[in-house]
Parts: C-alpha cells; structure tokens; sequence
C-alpha cells in the first residue's frame, strides 16, 4: 500500500485503484482496507477508488493521539489525493465520520452513507442514548485492562452473533484484525455523539446524498432524510456486508448518473 502523511505526521495507507471521479471509502468500526476491496474493485470500473486505512488500523501508524478531529485531518490527506472534490462512501461508522467531514466544510461533492449506525429520534430516544453511552464506558473498560477480544465480543453481541459464532470469529484472520482494530471503537464511539440521528450536522449538509438502508434501518434512514436538503434513500434489503460488490454498486452508480 501507499502512504501519505497527515498533518501531525501520522502515515495513512491506502489503495488507489480505477480511473474516473475520486471515491474515498470510510470503513467502518472494526474494519480496515481488506474489507472493503471487493466493493473497491467494483466501483473502480467508473470511479478512481482509494481505500484506506483509518489511524491505528492495519497498515497505517499507530499513535496515541487518536481523536474525531485527527480523522478529519487523515482524510482531508486523502482527500489530496485526487484530482477534483470526492464523493464520500461512508459505511456504519465511517458514515458518521462521513457526514462530519462534510458538515466541516470539507470540498465533497456527494455523500453515500451505507447502514447508518445512529438510533432514530422517537419515544425511545433518551433510553437509546444512555444505553450507548454505557456501552462506551463498558468498552472502555475491557480496553483499559488489555483485554481487546473481549471488546470486540461485547461490540458484537448487538449483531446478533452467539457466543460460538464470537469465538470463531475472533480466532479467524479476520477476526484476529479485528481485534487489533479494536483500540479504536472508543474513537467510533465518540464520532457516533450520543448514538442519535446528528441533526445538527445532518443540517449542515447540502450536497446530494444518498443513503443504502437495510429494510429494517429504514426508520433510521427516513430519520436522517428529513433532514438533509438533497436526499435519496435506496432499500437493500439486507445489510451491505451480506451482499455481493454489484448489489452495492448499482444503486451507487445509479445516484451519480442521475446527480451528473
């Protein structure tokens, strides 16, 4: 992978891949480049792709100084990269660092948010945001002790995983990154705010976006539609880690050729 320093000199891996418009993929908690590589592969055949690693992931440094503001830093070198403003691909978390990015004024040109991590605005609001605030803390903990596969375990225990397909999970290569990512859920955790739609941000967004749900995270997607000025929402059906690259590019390509 190549790298490029951001501005406090941490080094940033990343893939480039493709000829066309720059898409920069912002994983998700857990996840570095490799995930993403088939979807990449996919979209390079219209776009220029780069796929990177986010700080104290994989291939790129590892520091300390881990904060929501450095991954802005990090992806603005990214976004360097290219010649002429990105459309972002943000998926589950990286879609929360996604709609930051934008809402801080970062030259994007369209948004896609995939699986969209936050907790709709309803009744059960202030449950939702103190639940999320106690898993924060919960895994903070496990992390402070050293104990990273339990962190990974307690974070994934909401996916509907049981305690053998954990296990598995977290002795396969895979599973094994995993847990080296797992020092940067509390990041992912701080990006996300208090777990809810961001409407403050969501406001602040005024570039085309398009948001790929599963059908049961349409009450989140409608959520964050309300508030964003330019918005279509595609229904997959399921989430986009059980989908194959085509399934997820279609409707991606679809929104660029209609938002030319």
């Amino acid at each position: 992978m190549k790298k490029i320093a951001s501005i406090d000199g941490t080094l940033i891996a990343y893939k480039k891949m493709g000829i066309g418009k720059p898409l920069i993929i912002i994983g998700g908690s857990l996840a570095d480049h490799q995930m993403y590589i088939p979807l990449a592969s996919e979209l390079s055949q219209k776009l220029t792709v780069f796929n990177y690693d986010r700080r104290n992931r994989s291939e790129s440094g590892i520091t300390p100084h881990h904060t929501v503001d450095v991954e802005l830093e990090d992806l603005k070198a990214i976004i360097s990269l290219g010649n002429d403003a990105p459309i972002l691909y943000g998926h589950s978390a990286g879609a929360a660092l996604a709609i930051r990015a934008v809402a801080s004024g970062l030259n994007i040109s369209k948004l896609i948010l995939s699986d969209l991590p936050f907790s709709p605005m309803n009744h059960e609001s202030e449950n939702e945001a103190n639940k999320f605030k106690e898993e924060k803390k919960s895994i903070q903990k496990l992390l402070v002790v050293g104990d990273k596969v339990g962190a990974v375990k307690f974070f994934l225990k909401d996916f509907g995983m049981d305690e053998q397909a954990l296990k598995s999970f977290v002795e396969s290569e895979n599973g094994k990154q995993a847990v080296e990512n797992s020092i940067t859920l509390p990041v992912d955790y701080d990006i996300l705010g208090n777990g809810l739609t961001p409407i403050e941000l969501l406001t602040k967004v005024q570039i085309p976006t398009l948001i790929l749900s599963t059908g049961y995270g349409i009450e989140i997607a409608k959520d964050a539609e309300q508030y964003l000025i330019n918005c279509k929402i595609s229904v997959l059906g399921n989430p986009t880690y059980s989908l194959s690259p085509n399934e997820i590019a279609k409707p991606i390509f679809s929104f660029l050729d209609e938002t030319l």
